[in-house]
């Protein structure tokens, strides 16, 4: 089973998830995900679901996870794995959120953000 991240716009509501990353020049970036778990039969069928998911979305790559790691699809060609992962559950304070934030996309240059009942949950892939 993988966990794929789909983009949502602002219009359909704000999620639970979102990505946050930095590009090559410093610019953020954001996007309420929606997380779609599937089972897939074949690596051909992931391929072609996450390429539907690029045109669909008008997105230039789709974030999943599987059980090597996160996995960055820009297309066929170019799969960017980040197999190690660090976890922060932080509860609700929101005092230390920002400057988490602020330093893990310093540090690793994206994270997700999730929103739990217990509070949030911040999780950064890496090399």
């Amino acid at each position: 089973m993988i966990k794929v991240f789909i983009p949502q716009d602002k219009t359909q509501g704000k999620t639970n998830v979102r990505g946050l990353w930095l590009n090559d020049k410093g610019q953020l970036f954001y996007d309420y995900l929606k997380i779609c778990k599937r089972f897939y039969s074949s690596q051909e069928d992931i391929l072609k679901c996450l390429e539907q998911y690029k045109i669909k979305y008008n997105q230039e790559a789709i974030a999943f996870i599987d059980s090597e790691g996160l996995k960055i699809y820009y297309n066929r060609d170019k799969i960017e794995i980040l197999p190690k992962v660090l976890r922060f559950d932080i509860g609700y304070d929101k005092a230390n959120l920002k400057g988490l934030i602020k330093r893990l996309l310093k540090d690793y240059k994206g994270l997700t953000i999730y929103t739990e009942p217990e509070g949030y949950v911040l999780e950064v892939y890496y090399n």
